[in-house]
């Protein structure tokens, strides 16, 4: 993206989420939506010596707010954000943020590191959003998921061939609706209508690899593909950049056990199953289920679940089975083909080692199975591998 004739700003990534183990993102630890607008105004008015001067009042007009000196308003709001930043010393003043007069003149430093990991949001954009008319939804909101989206989509470096000339990983995103729920606490229904009038407005565009099932499965289960987002561009980039992405997307390890059919419209082909399961779990409340009973509906729900494993039946098996393992859980179930899914799952986590030992405590191999998710395979392998060291360290 050219920015040469555009203005913008630089945001961290850890605004919206972060990779590391135990470690939330700002607009978590702030707990307002407002860090966003303060973070931008931030960055916008800081001089080259790292130095900005501000009112309180111009920064929440700035906002796009109105001061309201009232208990719990704007100013109030608008101060505590400031006072979390300087907490978490994001920002450094000899200002007590907390008390800040809306007229008082403060100056501060920005202390944020923009080398790496941080998003370019331009003021086109910015004002895209935040002057839609298309739906009556909350436009801040919209601003930091299209933000948020834009940050997760894979960035070329300037020394990578064009695209279409010579090849290599297109510039997209397959971040599922489940992370997107974690990241932003956002509803499917949310999600669906955001990226509705973010394609309205000509900011993204999104395609997918079609509907799939697991190609060990008996049942033949159909299951969605996560959407794969990339960003608009004039021109027929964004339409090279999600064929590539699709392409890229199917070619994963993750996805070498799934057979992608050509329709994309998903429909709920699984109805028999989830009659059967429904009569199961009915069985088991009035405590008349079998063991075969049992072992049918954990079936089931690895059929139609959208992991490898339903994350109820993850959590029920494990504290039902202290200082097991979920693969030898498996085999003395007899669900031979659920056992070895989760036995190279265990070894791709590099939980287990050669012999098939836990290398880490079983209290954390079980945050680490009832929290996977195969979109952030690659965060859990680093905490992993974090842990190990940090153990053998300890010894």
């Amino acid at each position: 993206m050219d920015l040469s004739n555009e203005y913008f700003v630089k945001l961290p990534n850890r605004l919206f989420y972060s990779n590391e183990q135990n470690e939330e993102s700002i607009l978590k630890i702030i707990g307002s939506d407002k860090a966003f607008p303060v973070l931008d105004y931030l960055y916008t008015n800081v001089n080259r010596k790292n130095i900005i001067k501000f009112t309180l009042e111009d920064m929440i007009v700035e906002c796009g707010f109105k001061p309201n000196a009232n208990e719990k308003k704007s100013n109030e709001q608008f101060r505590n954000v400031l006072a979390k930043y300087q907490q978490l010393e994001i920002i450094k003043s000899d200002f007590d943020m907390r008390k800040i007069k809306p007229k008082e003149l403060i100056s501060c430093s920005l202390e944020i590191d923009l080398t790496n990991k941080f998003v370019v949001l331009t003021d086109k954009e910015k004002g895209k959003i935040l002057n839609q008319t298309i739906e009556k939804v909350d436009n801040l909101k919209l601003l930091i998921y299209f933000t948020y989206l834009k940050s997760r989509i894979y960035k070329r470096s300037k020394e990578d061939y064009d695209l279409a000339v010579g090849g290599g990983r297109a510039e997209v995103t397959w971040v599922g609706y489940k992370t997107i729920n974690y990241d932003l606490g956002l509803t499917d229904e949310t999600i669906t209508k955001y990226n509705k009038i973010l394609v309205d407005l000509n900011l993204i565009r999104i395609g997918s690899a079609g509907n799939w099932y697991f190609r060990d499965d008996k049942n033949r289960a159909i299951k969605e593909s996560n959407n794969i987002y990339t960003l608009w561009t004039e021109g027929d980039m964004w339409e090279l950049n999600l064929k590539e992405g699709i392409k890229y997307y199917k070619s994963l390890e993750i996805n070498t056990n799934k057979v992608f059919t050509k329709n994309r419209k998903y429909l709920n082909n699984n109805r028999k199953l989830n009659g059967e399961l429904g009569s199961i779990i009915k069985k088991e409340k009035l405590g008349t289920a079998t063991e075969k009973d049992i072992k049918r509906k954990i079936e089931i729900v690895e059929a139609i679940g959208e992991n490898i494993g339903h994350k109820s039946n993850i959590i029920y098996l494990l504290d039902k089975n202290k200082g097991i393992i979920l693969s030898d859980i498996y085999w003395k179930l007899n669900s031979f083909d659920v056992a070895d899914k989760y036995c190279e799952l265990e070894y791709d986590l590099e939980l287990i080692n050669d012999e098939g030992k836990l290398v880490v405590s079983w209290e954390y191999y079980c945050w680490v199975m009832k929290n996977y998710e195969e979109s952030q395979h690659d965060y859990f392998v680093n905490c992993i591998r974090k842990t190990i060291r940090e153990c053998k360290m300890a010894v």
